[in-house]
């Protein structure tokens, strides 16, 4: 009979395991101590061992190996009697016997291997087994045993394919062909802003960046520039997950932005032959993009958080971005703030989790308009505490057209970055064209010519917008 209470949940059926490859693993290292190095970086936890004597060697073992002391028969009995636990590993008779029952450590990779999937077996085993007692207890919410369970299965699946340790000439040589070609400083995710990539460096790994804005003023229209440059002119894959705009309505704006077509245009239908072929043009380069859209009105964090980890999964996705918080299905929570709370909360615990980037967009308090203020200040975000203080960034979209509806304004706007927690923050000009929806970096001036901005059409026919184009 097995030496562990795990059969005792699956009645007389045996956990997956094999006896003699965990005596020849454990014998091998007493073989041939230098084996210890590659085992450990494979070992990553007792429950390796289904055997509670060889968790008890295990731990001997690993006790010698941290300490830096020669691993043979004596240490390791000396460390076990040390630690109480010398008898109930089988006593000094069992660990000679287990020296004694190999010859080499020859089948260490092999054992190491055919252990690891005995060990991942049993994980799935016990995950699975925790996930119908949650699901027969009528007290629990579907989605949270959902969550759980997909939680539980993805971290397993991680593991088994996280490497081994590497030699260093294998990152060394990677590096230097990456500084030779690399064109730029950016080691994030670009966002085609120059100002803004400058200041960030590129959208980080694992920052949460709140994107605020006041209805109308154009948060969408920003968040989906930043994601149209990083998918089609990077190739950084990119989930935007729309619970405002169905998808239908997203691909209008992208596409009339990316081929400088007046959107009234192609909606009522007057599109002449010149705009129809920006239009066909553009198409190609958008589908072979790896920008994805989730267009579900009905979404919660739960229901996001599985999406986003089967992308990962799949290596597809770089960058995700939500619009907007305020909108997505919360639980039970009778407090609007709380709730809000947990969603935020969710999106940064996401964010480390997949070691990506997730820009939330929110909207702003009407006590900014109601105010009379030109400038959104952190308080004036809807349930800031919490929004506030999971945020890595915060971002304030300005149009001041918005409020002076005057015609020198029309093209003018401003991103402010409030909060940033690895950098400074700024206040970054920018240009907005309302026919394309869409936002550049700040128009330059002319050269000697005092001050005289560009006008949009100096870019001339068909060529690419800044903040499109290639950085820098």
């Amino acid at each position: 009979m097995p030496e562990t209470t795990d059969n005792r949940n699956f009645e007389s059926r045996q956990m997956p395991n094999d006896l003699e490859a965990e005596r020849s693993l454990l014998g091998g290292i007493l073989r041939d101590p230098e084996v210890m190095g590659t085992v450990i970086t494979v070992v990553t936890d007792e429950d390796f061992f289904y055997y509670e004597r060889h968790k008890l060697v295990w731990r001997g073992l690993c006790s010698l190996y941290r300490m830096g002391t020669p691993i043979d028969l004596l240490t390791l009995s000396t460390e076990l009697e040390k630690l109480g636990k010398l008898s109930e590993a089988g006593g000094r008779e069992y660990l000679f016997d287990l020296m004694e029952s190999v010859a080499s450590s020859a089948n260490v990779e092999w054992n190491l291997e055919h252990l690891k999937n005995k060990a991942t077996l049993r994980k799935m085993i016990k995950s699975a087994s925790d996930t119908i007692k949650k699901a027969m207890d009528p007290s629990n919410n579907p989605d949270d045993v959902i969550q759980d369970a997909e939680r539980d299965i993805f971290a397993i699946a991680d593991k088994q394919v996280k490497g081994a340790v590497k030699p260093i000439e294998n990152f060394v040589t990677p590096l230097l062909e990456r500084l030779n070609n690399r064109k730029d400083e950016i080691t994030g995710i670009p966002t085609g802003i120059k100002d803004l990539d400058e200041l960030t460096n590129g959208l980080q790994n694992s920052d949460l960046i709140i994107l605020a804005a006041r209805p109308g003023v154009g948060k969408t229209s920003f968040a989906l520039t930043i994601a149209a440059n990083a998918a089609i002119d990077y190739n950084k894959h990119v989930a935007f997950f729309s619970l405002e705009m169905d998808g239908m309505q997203l691909a209008q704006r992208l596409l009339c932005s990316r081929a400088e077509v007046d959107q009234s245009k192609l909606r009522n239908g007057k599109l002449n032959r010149d705009e129809m072929n920006k239009l066909i043009a553009k198409v190609a380069p958008i589908n072979q993009s790896p920008l994805y859209v989730d267009d579900n009105a009905d979404l919660g964090i739960m229901e996001l958080m599985s999406k986003a980890r089967q992308l990962k999964h799949r290596d597809q996705l770089d960058l995700l971005v939500v619009d907007y918080l305020q909108l997505m299905k919360t639980g039970n929570e009778e407090n609007r703030a709380v709730a809000i709370g947990n969603i935020s909360r969710g999106l940064k615990i996401l964010a480390k989790e997949l070691h990506i980037p997730i820009i939330a967009l929110a909207q702003l308090s009407r006590k900014v308009e109601e105010k009379g203020r030109d400038r959104p200040q952190l308080s004036d975000l809807r349930e800031s505490g919490s929004i506030e203080q999971d945020a890595d960034m915060v971002w304030f979209v300005e149009r001041a057209f918005v409020r002076t509806h005057k015609e020198e304004d029309k093209n003018s706007a401003e991103l402010i970055v409030a909060k940033h927690r690895n950098g400074s923050v700024k206040d970054i000009p920018l240009t907005f064209i309302p026919e394309y929806t869409t936002f550049y970096n700040a128009l330059e001036t002319r050269e000697g010519e005092d001050d005289q901005p560009y006008s949009y059409d100096d870019y001339g026919g068909g060529s690419e917008p800044v903040g499109f184009g290639d950085f820098g």
